[in-house]
């Protein structure tokens, strides 16, 4: 995702370079009112376009990002508690294994005292 943002990025520098002596009339109405009409070099036209979609990208995909973000810390609370209490029952595992074998002793050494 990042090699298309770059790649955008290097397109776009190309299109100013490639524009930097032209320019462009921009006409300007309102309500069918002539308000005025602009030289503006494409250049500069085309750097204000492309900062205007990013500012307008970034506050379009902000909610979204941060609700995917507060799921994600969500779900990685989750998989630690999992975690956590896959622990906790591996070390309970482990004693009852460790009383088992302890008991198992014991009752060799009580059968072998009684065969005596």
């Amino acid at each position: 995702m990042q090699i298309i943002s770059v790649l955008a990025f290097l397109a776009i520098c190309l299109i100013i370079a490639m524009n930097f002596q032209n320019n462009i009339t921009v006409n300007m109405f309102t309500n069918a009112f002539h308000v005025g009409t602009y030289a503006v070099n494409l250049a500069v036209f085309t750097v204000v376009v492309f900062i205007l979609g990013i500012i307008s990208a970034v506050f379009f995909l902000a909610p979204v990002y941060k609700s995917l973000k507060t799921k994600f810390e969500a779900y990685k609370r989750e998989l630690e508690k999992g975690s956590i209490s896959n622990s906790n029952g591996e070390a309970k595992i482990q004693v009852l294994e460790n009383k088992i074998s302890v008991l198992e002793k014991a009752l060799d050494e009580a059968i072998k005292k009684k065969n005596e």
